[in-house]
């Protein structure tokens, strides 16, 4: 593999080595930060999915602008390799991680497992908050070849047309319109269960090891795409709820197994859902 900093996965015991490193900068990433001021990595500084990953007006993916005051915030330059973990597998981490690639920051990783591998590891955890100095962060125009809009996905992605791939990234449960339960975040009050038609359900439990959390080995993962007939020529799109499942498996084709085309739609079963005369498989 490449120069270590340039991974896209790292390991704990390769998180517990730099965490002197002043190139490294960790955030810990989840719905909110509570889960952080129990105990984080150290020298690891919080982003809550709601509150920072969010404009304050609207859902959707944060501005240019919101993104370099965010940044700068935290202490992130342009040269910075940034690592990402946090808890509920990941997937909050995931759709940082994903955020930042949209706006072009270059050296990126997540750590494999999250909270839960340096947990499960007895790594040293910290309650201090870290006192990095500002940087005036300047993000890259938006990458939209990685990004899918509703437009989109009603135009060209309905009923998996020829050299298209949809994956539905929910549980099977949610897939079909039956979810088990009732979650109730201000995002995902919609009003009909099902998929979109043409996707087919790859659930992003699926891409972890059971036991650990942490990723499955790459060909594991390469032969489940392959048996749902996914495959690398493919114009890919992912969707989940509210994007962090999906760009979990975003990050697993595009960053780790190679597939060219693979786009996010995060806005996802909570805005396709709401859509009034959008069509809805179960």
């Amino acid at each position: 593999m490449p120069d270590v900093l340039a991974r896209r996965l790292v390991d704990v015991a390769w998180l517990e080595r730099h965490l002197t490193d002043p190139s490294v900068v960790v955030l810990e990433v989840g719905t909110d930060d509570g889960a952080y001021h129990e105990g984080h990595v150290p020298g690891a500084a919080p982003l809550s999915w709601l509150d920072d990953l969010n404009e304050l007006d609207r859902r959707g993916v944060p501005s240019r602008h919101h993104v370099e005051l965010l940044l700068s915030s935290r202490g992130v330059a342009r040269d910075s390799h940034v690592v990402l973990y946090g808890e509920d597998d990941n997937v909050f981490a995931a759709y940082a991680y994903w955020t930042l690639r949209y706006y072009g920051h270059p050296r990126l990783s997540l750590l494999d497992g999250g909270r839960r591998a340096w947990l499960a590891a007895g790594a040293p955890l910290s309650g201090v908050l870290p006192d990095r100095v500002p940087t005036r962060y300047v993000a890259h125009d938006p990458d939209d070849t990685i990004r899918l809009t509703r437009q989109a996905v009603l135009e060209s992605y309905l009923g998996a047309n020829a050299g298209t791939a949809m994956i539905d990234c929910r549980s099977d449960q949610e897939y079909r319109g039956r979810p088990g339960t009732v979650t109730d975040l201000p995002l995902l009050r919609h009003r009909l269960g099902g998929h979109i038609p043409g996707a087919r359900n790859i659930p992003c439990a699926e891409l972890l090891d059971p036991a650990t959390g942490r990723l499955r080995p790459l060909a594991e993962l390469r032969r489940l795409f392959t048996e749902q007939r996914i495959r690398p020529e493919q114009d890919v799109a992912l969707y989940c709820d509210v994007g962090g499942r999906s760009a979990l498996a975003w990050i697993v084709l595009h960053d780790l197994l190679g597939f060219p085309r693979v786009r996010l739609y995060e806005g996802g079963w909570a805005e396709y859902g709401s859509l009034v005369a959008a069509p809805v498989s179960r």
